[in-house]
Formats: C-alpha cells, sequence, structure tokens
C-alpha cells in the first residue's frame, strides 16, 4: 500500500490524512446471478402486484366513508397513501422490464379466479360490517402479499433484479406494518364478544379457502396448501 496522501484543502490545517486503494481491495460481491425467474415472468408477477395493490388502495379508500368506528378512519387514511405510492413504483419499475406497451399500460390479475377474490374481499359495504371489512385485508389479503413478496425477493436475480428487490422489500415493511395495525383493531373489537370473534373467524377461513384455490397473487398457491393467511390475529 503507497503512503499515505492528503485530502486537498485551502490551508495545511484544514487537510485530512488518508490511505489510498486500489480496486483490487474492494470487497468481492458475493452476490450470484441467477434467480428462479426470467423478466418476462418478474414483469408478469410485477403486474400481478400493482393489480393487488391498487385494489386495496381502492377498496379501503371506498370503505373510510362507511366505516363509523373514527379511529379506523383515521388509520386508513395512511395505509390507503401508503398503499398508492407502492402502487406506482410497481408501475414504474414496469418499462424497466421490457415487457411491452400491454405491459406498462395495465395491472394485471393473474386469473379471473383472483379477480373474483378481490371482489369477495370488497363486498362489505354496511357499517355495520367493520369486522368483516378489516379482516379481509388484514387477516387474508395483505398478509398473503406480504409472504409472497417476501419470497420473490428472497428467490428473484439479486443483481440483474435489484430494483425489484427493493420495491418488494420496501413495500412489505409498509405491509407489515399494515397487517399489525389492522390485526390490532380486530382483536380490540372482538374482545370480550363471542359473536364478533366467531364473524372475524369465520370470514378468514372463508376468504382464505377461496385465495387458496385460486391461486394467489400470481396464481401458483397450491390448493389445500401454501400460507394463506400465515399473519393470523
Amino acid at each position: 500500500m503507497a503512503e499515505s496522501r492528503m485530502y486537498p484543502g485551502t490551508g495545511a490545517d484544514e487537510r485530512t490524512t488518508f490511505a489510498p486503494y486500489s480496486a483490487f481491495d474492494v470487497p468481492a460481491d458475493l452476490r450470484t446471478l441467477h434467480g428462479r425467474y426470467d423478466v418476462e415472468a418478474v414483469a408478469r408477477r410485477v403486474r400481478n402486484f400493482r393489480f393487488a395493490e391498487e385494489w386495496i388502495m381502492m377498496i379501503l379508500g371506498g370503505w373510510v366513508a362507511t366505516v363509523p368506528e373514527l379511529p379506523v378512519k383515521t388509520g386508513l387514511g395512511r395505509i390507503i397513501w401508503e398503499t398508492a405510492q407502492a402502487a406506482d413504483k410497481l408501475g414504474n419499475r414496469l418499462p424497466e422490464l421490457r415487457c411491452g406497451t400491454r405491459s406498462v399500460s395495465a395491472a394485471e390479475a393473474p386469473n379471473e379466479a383472483f379477480a373474483a377474490f378481490v371482489r369477495s374481499v370488497a363486498e362489505p359495504e354496511s357499517p355495520a360490517l367493520t369486522i368483516e371489512k378489516l379482516s379481509g385485508v388484514f387477516d387474508v389479503f395483505l398478509p398473503h402479499l406480504a409472504d409472497t413478496w417476501e419470497r420473490t425477493a428472497a428467490e428473484t436475480d439479486p443483481i440483474a433484479d435489484a430494483p425489484t428487490i427493493k420495491i418488494l422489500e420496501e413495500s412489505l415493511a409498509d405491509a407489515k406494518r399494515h397487517v399489525a395495525w389492522g390485526q390490532e383493531v380486530l382483536d380490540t373489537l372482538c374482545e370480550g364478544a363471542p359473536e364478533a370473534q366467531r364473524r372475524r373467524r369465520a370470514r378468514r377461513e372463508s376468504l382464505g379457502a377461496e385465495l387458496r384455490a385460486c391461486g394467489g397473487v400470481t396464481g401458483e398457491l397450491a390448493p389445500g396448501g401454501g400460507s394463506a393467511p400465515r399473519h393470523e390475529g
């Protein structure tokens, strides 16, 4: 190693010594090329994730006016905004994946059965159905998305697909906070109320079965298997 040098400065007393280094001193990048998905598969997943995020944003936004509990209304506001930001990031990623104008311009459900599952999540409208509304999103839909994002980030190419991983990791951090908030609210609403607990359990089991049957957000979740939902309150 060469002798120490000086950083430039306006005066000798303002300079700082440093040891010069060569490019060969930089630690090797231990990540490996090639993940489970090619570019087309990643683009398809990003379209699927964008579809889910857009619908969660619209579902929650539509419920704000029909949820009577003020703390729930205020809590949903931030979640709606962060979900919209995640959808935008996923959309901005699509042109970088060489996936064609159709893929860039539209989100996409993996199949019609998943689109039907989303409609089932959105179905409750009455102000008396806060438990059913929140359970569908925070007991089933969002936990499944978080599981899928985490698995995708771990399995995709860590070098070539690093931008997708960054988006998914940021979205995952938000989703975990959202799930924790939603399940805490549900626990509070159901505390000491057997009928409310029954309604939550029934909603979770019904939508969980529908989610598994359709294959989940990517259409790949095996019926009767997988982990939907994994994060249960």
